[in-house]
């Protein structure tokens, strides 16, 4: 069996009910191009923690097909 131990592309911030991504500049914008892509998955919950933000989940992107794999921030306060 063969397993896919491929790295997150993206580190991605977005709320949930708004259906936004955060920005560098920190604010909510529409399209994950235009988002902050964090270096790694600390330091997107640390912003996430730091600034207070709810109803958010961390987005990790890879490359090629595979799936984003979602994370709610609720998931581990």
């Amino acid at each position: 069996m063969q397993t896919d131990h491929s790295s997150p592309g993206k580190f991605l911030v977005r709320h949930v009910s708004r259906d936004r991504f955060l920005s560098p500049a920190g604010h909510w914008v529409k399209t994950p191009d235009a988002a902050t892509n964090f270096p790694n998955l600390l330091s997107a919950i640390n912003t996430c923690l730091g600034r207070g933000l709810k109803d958010v989940e961390l987005i990790l992107r890879f490359d090629g097909n595979r799936p984003d794999h979602r994370i709610r921030l609720d998931a581990i306060e």
